[in-house]
């Protein structure tokens, strides 16, 4: 289908610091769409907070490898982070594990602000987080191994199937570095069948560990978009809502933070007893054969 829905549909704009920022009107747009696009969420000092923590690490490993930061071409908070792609992909491999545990990454994602939107989109009093899906992702020009596919979020991360998460941009994202795709109202088709590639994600690439059956036939169904968005807006879905990563074509990396959060309460969160996902050695097809299609591969 062609992109017939656009993001002013579930698009919001609100007092973040209220005790319940989302009016009945933005409810009821979460609940047609499964997504709502929070313009100006995070606060900004502690957006600036996080690129100035993120720049000391930059600062520290270009010292390490005796590297001259004013020779980057970049003109931004990451300055430097290009010639250490070149000079050491690995070493920005582990840069990319270790900006997560950042004190600012924590503030973004446990500000009451989140807890509020958390609590009314799950119309929950005990809303919780999954630590093993959070995290910030640096989505480098011209890599694309671990561009995330069409997927829902609920079969990596089974704590629960009334489950929130949070996207949230730490630089401005489009069309050129690769804003989030989406297709809106794919939540209400519930937890979709998937073929196991690799249960347990022991190639360490989550991407290719599962693939939903019939994925062509469910998109040619459903309008899609891609969602721009400025850094400190935040993208918020549902568990179930189909959506995928886009290439990064801009000559600077793209920066973002993801969240996710469930409903304690949820029955088949209590029934599975608040279990993770794979990357806490949980297999999908334990607790959901019948979403299982087709001979297990991997």
């Amino acid at each position: 289908m062609g992109e017939t829905a656009t993001a002013e549909r579930f698009t919001v704009r609100a007092d973040w610091d209220a005790e319940r920022p989302l009016s009945e009107t933005a409810l009821a747009a979460y609940g047609e769409h499964g997504c709502l696009l929070l313009r100006e969420f995070a606060a900004a000092d502690v957006v600036t907070r996080f690129r100035d923590e993120a720049a000391t690490m930059i600062g520290l490993l270009l010292a390490e490898l005796r590297l001259e930061r004013a020779a980057s071409t970049l003109e931004r908070f990451d300055r430097g982070l290009d010639l250490l792609l070149t000079a050491d992909r690995a070493r920005v491999g582990r840069l990319y594990m270790a900006v997560r545990k950042l004190p600012s990454v924590y503030s973004l994602i446990t500000a009451p602000r989140v807890w509020a939107v958390m609590r009314q989109l799950m119309a929950t009093r005990l809303p919780g987080i999954y630590p093993n899906g959070t995290g910030v992702r640096m989505d480098h020009p011209g890599e694309e191994t671990y561009l995330s596919p069409w997927h829902q979020e609920y079969p990596y991360n089974l704590t629960s199937d009334n489950a929130v998460t949070l996207w949230l941009p730490l630089v401005d994202v489009d069309e050129a570095n690769g804003c989030l795709r989406l297709a809106p109202r794919t939540q209400r088709l519930g937890a979709l069948p998937v073929h196991v590639r690799d249960a347990l994600n022991a190639r360490r690439n989550a991407n290719e560990a599962l693939e939903i059956d019939g994925l062509e036939a469910i998109l040619a169904r459903h309008a899609e978009l891609a969602v721009p968005a400025r850094a400190g807006d935040a993208l918020v879905f549902h568990t179930f809502l189909l959506h995928r990563s886009q290439p990064n074509r801009s000559d600077a990396t793209r920066w973002t933070l993801q969240a996710r959060y469930f409903d304690f309460l949820n029955p088949t969160a209590v029934r599975h007893d608040w279990v993770g996902g794979m990357n806490e050695g949980v297999d999908f097809r334990r607790y959901h054969p019948e979403l299982v299609a087709g001979p297990a591969e991997g």
